[in-house]
């Protein structure tokens, strides 16, 4: 409130007397004096034009950019801002699953250099995953539906990576063998469209996937 209001007030003094130490009185008693001060306000004007002006800065943020205003518009870039990343998130997925860091058992710095070292790399590839299907996305103008559980229905523009692979692991793919007759055959179960859509976005062939039957033998 410095600034805002004018407060006019006044200092207020009390003297008295007291004895040092305890019992009664007497024209040889050594004495002391108590002082009390007290301070009290007898008014408030309110500054009503340096309230009014941080009242219109008030909620205001500065930005910079090397942008040109041809470029983007002051809402179009606020929008990119806000949806950017920023650490605080990074070390969030850091500490939860599915790196989640966990108290390391281990004695040696070089281990627990090594251990640590592993989800940082971790988070390195969901990053980049959520940044390239994200601008896939945005490119193609298409939304991505079938990530959230019992909502088949949903779409998102903004998947997390973390959703990304949860898709996966709930398709449950299953690589199977049939050995007969001298032969051995590979069976592996088919692609889903959402899943085929994501390799797509991440700039990476669906034979990939098809090939797993191949590097099994």
């Amino acid at each position: 409130m410095t600034g805002l209001l004018h407060v006019t007030w006044e200092r207020e003094v009390e003297s008295h007397i007291r004895y040092v130490g305890r019992g009664r009185g007497g024209p040889d008693r050594p004495t002391r004096i108590e002082v009390r001060v007290r301070y009290v306000i007898n008014g408030v004007r309110r500054d009503e034009a340096a309230i009014e002006t941080r009242h219109r800065r008030m909620g205001w943020r500065l930005y910079g950019t090397d942008l040109f205003g041809e470029q983007f518009s002051l809402p179009t870039l606020v929008l990119h801002y806000n949806g950017g990343y920023c650490i605080e998130r990074d070390f969030h997925i850091l500490k939860d699953k599915p790196l989640g860091i966990r108290p390391l058992f281990v004695r040696k710095d070089d281990q627990i250099t090594g251990l640590n070292h592993l989800p940082a790399l971790g988070l390195r590839v969901m990053i980049l995953i959520e940044t390239q299907i994200r601008k896939g996305i945005a490119d193609s103008g298409e939304p991505m539906t079938g990530l959230y559980e019992g909502q088949p229905n949903r779409s998102t523009d903004r998947p997390t990576a973390k959703r990304l692979l949860n898709a996966f692991a709930r398709e449950e793919i299953s690589l199977s063998c049939v050995d007969g007759d001298g032969q051995t055959h590979w069976h592996i179960t088919p692609l889903p469209y959402l899943l085929a859509r994501i390799l797509t976005l991440l700039g990476l062939s669906t034979d990939l996937y098809i090939r797993l039957t191949e590097n099994s033998i």
